[in-house]
């Protein structure tokens, strides 16, 4: 019989091989070897095994969901890296010799270990912090001063301050799949067929509080668990003087700065997929649809096209979850935000000048209350199949109760 360590061991083995499969191409290969496209195939094919494996061999745990994503996260990454940027070790001390960087690797010696070590590093830095690739809107340690980096001291600080305040978060709006009062809720969700139809599950304020409160400790645990996860990994590796603190910047911006769609995806939540959405995004709407990256129109479904891939590997990383394909309402909710954005643009276009009106308090006021009450509404799409998966496997899922003690509802 297999120990538990060995149902893990191919899995990820597998995981790991699409990491040092990328580097190694991106260390050893020149920018434009055809090698570096048959390596792009390569990771595909490790991925596809990789979720097949997750599927049959650990159908019955929780923790092959955020594998899942990470692992087509990781081939995302590779496309850029291998196909699309073509990224090179030759371009980044090109570049650092321009700016003249002080953290850099034209400080140190050009030999072979440091280009695998590089090329390793940027398999995993998917916002492409200090290279030339780097994201557009990487959030700066202080908004008033951009050169502000703290000390080392000082960032470890904050983030084992931000760390404890992400568990207590998580602590207070995760429940007991087996809490007395939990069935009673769970009972209350919309129903598949009218999920999107607040006006006939939210006849019944009971209903409509039950899911409002669902969808609000979602969103607390989501980013309870990214700044938690992050924090960590951030504490490890400048603890452990593997990286400074200039190179791990924070993972967003403030939510106060979510006071429109676009700004909610594009700044106020993490930025670890913008970078890897965006550039296999462009490469679809210029090379396939045919779209001039310059056209004003390239934007529309650059945006949809980004979206949907997110929604893809997010259904993937459903599925580890144990939700059937059928259920998951991943690409849907992510779909959704496109539509959001889109509506946005035309709402902004056709209302400029009214809106310049507007004092910028209540504008920002508007939008609050705008984000607030789309996401109400799309979130169970992806939520609800969520909930009833863990609810049904007995794993703590988010509290309707909220931070407070359960109670009839």
């Amino acid at each position: 019989m297999a120990t538990g360590l060995d149902v893990w061991l191919i899995p990820i083995t597998q995981w790991g091989c699409v990491q040092l499969v990328t580097a190694l191409a991106v260390a050893l290969t020149p920018s434009q070897s055809a090698l570096r496209s048959a390596a792009a195939v390569i990771v595909v094919a490790l991925a596809y095994s990789f979720q097949c494996r997750i599927n049959e061999a650990l159908s019955d745990t929780r923790a092959g969901g955020p594998l899942v994503a990470m692992c087509w996260v990781n081939v995302l990454n590779a496309m850029d890296l291998l196909v699309w940027r073509r990224i090179a070790y030759e371009d980044q001390i090109q570049w650092e010799q321009n700016t003249h960087l002080p953290h850099s690797t034209t400080n140190r010696p050009r030999t072979v270990s440091n280009r695998h070590l590089w090329s390793f590093a940027i398999a995993f830095n998917y916002r492409r912090i200090n290279t030339p690739w780097q994201i557009a809107k990487l959030p700066r340690f202080d908004e008033s001063n951009p050169r502000y980096v703290p000390t080392r001291g000082k960032f470890l600080l904050v983030c084992v301050m931000k760390l404890c305040v992400a568990v207590v978060f998580l602590s207070l709006f995760i429940i007991d799949a087996n809490d007395p009062y939990l069935p009673g809720a769970i009972g209350g969700l919309a129903h598949r067929d009218s999920v999107l139809l607040p006006w006939v599950y939210a006849a019944s304020t009971r209903r409509a509080i039950i899911q409002m409160c669902f969808v609000i400790s979602f969103g607390v645990v989501c980013r309870a668990t990214i700044v938690a996860g992050y924090n960590l990994m951030a504490i490890v590796a400048v603890a452990g003087r593997i990286y400074d603190p200039v190179e791990w910047p924070p993972i967003a911006s403030s939510l106060t700065e979510a006071y429109s769609l676009r700004r909610l995806w594009g700044t106020a939540w993490h930025q670890t997929l913008r970078e890897l959405l965006t550039s296999n995004a462009d490469v679809i709407t210029s090379s396939l649809l045919r779209i001039p990256r310059d056209s004003k129109w390239a934007r529309y479904p650059r945006v949809v096209i980004a979206f949907v891939l997110s929604g893809l590997f997010h259904t993937g990383m459903d599925v580890a979850f144990g939700i059937s394909l059928d259920d998951s309402g991943a690409l849907r909710f992510f779909f959704l935000q496109a539509v959001g954005i889109l509506v946005e643009n035309a709402f902004q276009s056709v209302f400029r000048d009214h809106v310049k009106k507007v004092s910028p308090i209540m504008q920002r006021v508007a939008g609050y209350i705008w984000v607030c009450a789309f996401l109400l509404w799309v979130s169970p799409v992806w939520l609800n199949p969520m909930l009833l998966a863990l609810f049904r496997d007995g794993t703590p899922l988010f509290s309707p109760f909220l931070m407070f003690k359960s109670r009839p509802i």
